[in-house]
């Protein structure tokens, strides 16, 4: 399962670490986008946060859920998804690479997103503001973080790769 801040690489590192696994990668927010219709930025607008987080933790229990212990799956989740303690329970059972980058990389990768706004901050605030409520889940899910501000996808998958001894 790959975790971090939005703009860490989830959503580009998933599919290539799954192609080197040879597992499917899924993503969260796209598997609940499929299954509703609704972006998360739609489901956040129409609704609140609340209500998205929720629909993100029964979209992830089901997932882990319906996946057989034989099965491999590569998982991209969102950056808020560690906030829920259930979410955490179920991610300690997996295996979590924690991906993030400095401030400024996450600030420019997700400028011209369809990302939900965070009301009251600013959004070059947005990464620290949500490191800080995160960091902590991040470090006890995925241990020490693979910074991605200076590395193309290729060299953050074979630093993973070589975590992992493959």
């Amino acid at each position: 399962a790959l975790i971090g801040l939005p703009g860490s690489g989830k959503s580009t590192l998933g599919p290539l670490l799954g192609e080197a696994l040879q597992a499917p990668f899924l993503d969260v927010d796209k598997v609940l986008e499929q299954s509703s219709g609704s972006t998360p930025r739609q489901w956040v607008e129409d609704l609140d946060w609340e209500t998205f987080r929720s629909a993100e933790s029964v979209v992830l229990a089901s997932l882990h859920r319906n996946l057989e212990m034989s099965e491999s799956l590569v998982l991209g989740c969102g950056g808020g998804i560690v906030e829920a303690a259930e979410n955490r329970l179920i991610l300690e059972k997996w295996q979590c690479v924690w991906l993030d980058a400095a401030d400024e990389i996450l600030v420019d990768r997700t400028c011209d997103s369809d990302r939900p706004d965070h009301p009251g901050i600013s959004p070059r605030d947005v990464p620290r503001v949500l490191r800080a409520q995160r960091e902590k889940w991040y470090r006890q899910l995925g241990g020490e973080a693979v910074d991605t501000s200076n590395l193309n996808p290729e060299e953050v998958l074979a630093i993973i790769m070589k975590r992992w001894g493959i």
